[in-house]
């Protein structure tokens, strides 16, 4: 992802705001995407993985949970 001056405009350049994109991946586009830079966590909901067809067997499991966030503890898979 690339950005120039010209994106920048009315931006407080002091401001950590997340953004929310639309992505294509693999031909696959990926609405609402949510891009961060003070999480900890990158994640895709469940029900993207199975539009995208990947196989259970592709996933590499993580059986920690992480701070939700609300600040609630919310299990992985």
């Amino acid at each position: 992802m690339l950005f120039t001056n010209a994106d920048f405009r009315n931006i407080n350049p002091r401001h950590d705001d997340p953004m929310v994109v639309t992505i294509e991946v693999t031909n696959f586009v990926i609405m609402k995407t949510m891009i961060d830079q003070g999480s900890s966590v990158d994640m895709l909901y469940w029900k993207t993985f199975n539009k995208m067809g990947i196989s259970d067997d592709d996933i590499v499991q993580y059986d920690e949970q992480i701070i939700g966030f609300a600040g609630q503890k919310v299990n992985t898979r």
